[in-house]
């Protein structure tokens, strides 16, 4: 998709509501989370963290009961999980808010979304004013010019990590209404949280529902 951010100079932009732009079939937003006060990203990572510690746990299972010991191996591989797991959340407990406070309090994310798949592209926060940031990514000076291709190159400048998902590997939606977040879980387990303002989430949430394959499960909390 961003590849062909060049090519955008020519087509029609349509500004859908202050964040949200549309691009022919795609479609562009910039979204601000309070890290503060966001609770789905840590629960994730949360989890993440206890899957992680259960690896080396089974790993010694496995071959204590190979040697024959199966009670053995599974207090033993209890002890280490309870001590793997205690030590990764012990360093998150202390890393998160560290990272909350070098980022500034705010997770800044763009996405690019076409019929194939959505980008979730982290973007800088601290030491961004917001306007200019929306200005650099193309939402104020695209509109105002019609003009894209040099907006592309700031986007991909200003742009840390990136995230794709493709629309035809999604097995599970997970919608969160009161929260206006999506859940996009895809065949290979990779989560991608997509946000929106209130009064674009119900667009989001019905692109993605037409975008995704039938026989993903949709899923509303």
């Amino acid at each position: 998709m961003t590849d062909n951010m060049a090519n955008l100079t020519d087509r029609h932009i349509e500004r859908l509501s202050e964040y949200l732009t549309r691009h022919g079939r795609e479609y562009r937003w910039l979204h601000d989370v309070s890290l503060w006060r966001e609770t789905m990203l840590p629960i994730m990572l949360f989890k993440i963290i206890l899957l992680a510690a259960l690896f080396p746990a089974l790993v010694l299972l496995i071959i204590e009961t190979l040697d024959g010991s199966f009670v053995q191996g599974l207090r033993a591989s209890t002890q280490v999980y309870t001590i793997v797991a205690g030590i990764l959340l012990g360093l998150f407990i202390i890393a998160y808010p560290l990272y909350i406070l070098v980022s500034g309090g705010r997770y800044s994310i763009l996405f690019e979304m076409d019929d194939k798949g959505i980008d979730h592209v982290q973007m800088p926060a601290r030491g961004v004013d917001r306007t200019d940031l929306l200005a650099r990514a193309g939402f104020v000076a695209g509109l105002a010019s019609g003009n894209l291709s040099a907006a592309g190159a700031s986007v991909l400048a200003l742009s840390r990590k990136r995230m794709h998902t493709s629309f035809s590997n999604v097995r599970k939606i997970i919608i969160y209404e009161r929260k206006q977040v999506i859940k996009l879980i895809s065949r290979d387990m990779t989560r991608n949280l997509i946000y929106s303002e209130v009064k674009d989430f119900a667009l989001i949430k019905d692109l993605m529902l037409e975008r995704c394959p039938p026989e993903a499960t949709a899923i509303w909390r």
